[in-house]
């Protein structure tokens, strides 16, 4: 018998093997998955079939029979596929599943009473299962079985989520597969004289079929996959190599070798097989680092992603944390967001975004359709630290902001209090000096003058920012506002002052406050030029979309850089004034929700930005 018969019966075993092997991998790991139970007992059909097969052609008389009817159970394994199509996609009424499995027993009844397919003599085969009439009748039955559950499975497909729309392409794909090789088995029936080659490709449709059902599920089947990939490649290689290698000889003249038994030949292919894969754990473990470098965690790893984490006190430096972990285990860039509100990802590429919905921590992944499982696993783990690193961040936050309003709300009294008693007791003595200078020289008596209004404007400062902000909100046409201080200040001070905000821009504000934070900050500018020729100040605004942010520039000195990051603290300045001002400031525009921040600007020395939020 020629050696290609021989690889015939090898894939006919392996074939029953292989889908003896799926089964029990289904049962013992995917036995609570939708699916699961009919899937395992169709690859077990599928195993019998192919037995069927293997007694037609190689048994006895009595075998033979066993054989036939072995083949002829075919429909039932329709019946098992389309059960596991309906299950698997969620729609699995129990009267369709009854009337599907007894349509498939009738079919299978009827194949035995009334003994479908002929064992005829065909190519060098002593027997082959031909299909007469009664055959077609049950082959096509399981045939019909086959195309339903399949046209099943890519209606749900198209309605399903990502991950199980690839788990059913699979299915359908390895369908294909399967269909492919067992067309082989009728070749003879329809009168094709040709050796059945695609049979030899079916022990891998078994494998294709629950591969592609599990690998979404368990990591380690994706483990096992990997593995089994690289012995079948280094396999197919090796038979490959033997087959180049006889027909080389044998074009050389050189028969000896050929007439070896076909076992031998195998024998020295699988030599080579466990010889190439004897380092195959330490290579595929290498191989994975380099591809995957991310693909495996474990709890000491996890214990110090979180301790890292948790070291964040702010959003942003939580964001800027895990990205720089992430990024350093995975070997590519992955952009993570964390914020109570809705955080959007600034890019195209692969993101883990953690939110706040309905007052519970949750995290989603964005670009990771292609990635690798063990990849898209550690994202998901790790997206499920930051998710509750952020749930700590935010309950740490909420205290710290609770006991800082504590703190505040007990300094300010305090500072009420002390001011009140420092206003009432230095008011009463600045008017006894004012009204002791009446008989002094009119210089003296206005040097005097000009130093009681100076400690009168400090003792207002005091007041103003110690004592409680009441804000009354209406909407303000800004340039109107700005104009308003800016003319008022520059009759008395011979100010030059620019304004270049836009009609349409409307801010929500207290009037007096507003005008009270301009007219501090042109003050402060002006104060700054008071010794420079061609001193300029200009006021500009411009509209995002939920905020309006207006800058006060001037060209003078600059803040001092020791002062910078203190300038709105209360009792800092620069320039001899009462150091409230700019405090005065901030506090007026966080009562309105805004914020002002001191920033730089080319061709200004200083430029203090203030932002008035808006609804969009």
């Amino acid at each position: 018998m020629s050696w290609v018969y021989e690889l015939y019966y090898i894939s006919l075993f392996a074939t029953v093997f292989t889908s003896i092997g799926m089964a029990g991998l289904i049962w013992f790991r995917g036995e609570k998955k939708a699916g699961a139970v009919p899937l395992t007992l169709f690859s077990i059909a599928v195993a019998f079939w192919v037995a069927g097969q293997i007694l037609v052609t190689t048994g006895d008389a009595l075998e033979r029979e066993a054989g036939r009817f072995l083949v002829n159970l075919s429909p039932l394994a329709g019946a098992f596929f389309v059960h596991f199509a309906l299950s698997f996609t969620g729609w699995g009424r129990r009267e369709f599943i009854y009337a599907n499995y007894a349509a498939a027993l009738g079919a299978a009844i009827f194949g035995a009473l009334y003994p479908a397919g002929e064992l005829m003599p065909w190519l060098s085969f002593p027997r082959f299962y031909w299909f007469d009439e009664s055959a077609i009748w049950v082959g096509g039955i399981a045939l019909a079985y086959g195309l339903f559950g399949h046209f099943w499975l890519i209606r749900a497909g198209l309605k399903s989520e990502e991950r199980r729309r690839r788990q059913i392409k699979a299915a359908v794909l390895s369908a294909a597969w399967g269909s492919i090789s067992a067309s082989g088995f009728v070749f003879g029936s329809v009168g094709i004289e040709i050796f059945p080659y695609p049979v030899l490709f079916l022990p891998v449709y078994p494998v294709l079929l629950v591969y592609g059902v599990l690998r979404y599920e368990f990591m380690d089947v994706n483990l096992w996959a990997r593995k089994s990939l690289a012995w079948l490649i280094v396999f197919t290689l090796s038979i490959l190599a033997v087959s180049l290698s006889v027909a080389g000889l044998a074009s050389l003249g050189l028969k000896g070798f050929i007439t070896l038994p076909l076992w031998q030949i195998w024998a020295f292919t699988l030599a080579v097989a466990f010889l190439t894969l004897a380092i195959e754990g330490r290579a595929l473990a290498a191989a994975t680092r380099l591809i995957y470098p991310g693909s495996r965690i474990n709890a000491r790893l996890l214990k110090e992603w979180r301790d890292v984490l948790d070291g964040a006190d702010a959003w942003r430096d939580l964001s800027t944390r895990a990205t720089n972990i992430i990024c350093g285990h995975l070997g590519f860039t992955v952009e993570v967001k964390a914020s109570p509100e809705t955080p959007e990802l600034h890019s195209n590429k692969p993101g883990i975004i953690a939110e706040c919905g309905r007052g519970a921590w949750s995290f989603k992944l964005s670009g990771f359709e292609d990635a690798a499982p063990g990849i898209v696993r550690t994202a998901e783990a790790f997206g499920a630290l930051v998710a509750g690193s952020a749930r700590r961040l935010e309950d740490a936050l909420k205290i710290a902001l609770s006991e800082k309003e504590t703190l505040n709300a007990k300094h300010l009294a305090d500072l009420g209090r002390i001011s009140a008693t420092v206003a009432h007791e230095l008011r009463a003595p600045l008017n006894n000096i004012g009204m002791a200078s009446v008989g002094c020289d009119p210089e003296i008596k206005k040097e005097i003058a000009q130093q009681i209004n100076r400690a009168q404007r400090v003792i207002g400062d005091l007041l103003t920012y110690s004592g409680e902000f009441r804000i009354e909100k209406r909407a303000l046409v800004l340039k109107d506002e700005v104009d308003y201080i800016a003319s008022q200040y520059a009759k008395v001070h011979n100010a030059k002052i620019t304004v270049d905000i836009a009609p349409e821009i409307i801010v929500p504000g207290d009037t007096h406050r507003v005008h009270q934070v301009f007219y501090s900050l042109i003050d402060n500018a002006q104060a700054a030029l008071r010794d420079k020729e061609n001193g300029a100040i200009l006021v500009h605004a411009a509209r995002g979309a939920n905020e309006v942010r207006v800058k006060v520039y001037d060209n003078g000195p600059g803040v001092p850089e020791k002062i910078k990051d203190d300038i709105f603290r209360p009792f800092v300045s620069g320039r001899g004034g009462s150091g409230v001002g700019l405090a005065i400031v901030k506090r007026i525009m966080e009562a309105h929700g805004g914020r002002i921040e001191l920033i730089k600007k080319n061709n200004w020395s200083c430029c203090f930005e203030l932002f008035f939020p808006i609804e969009g």
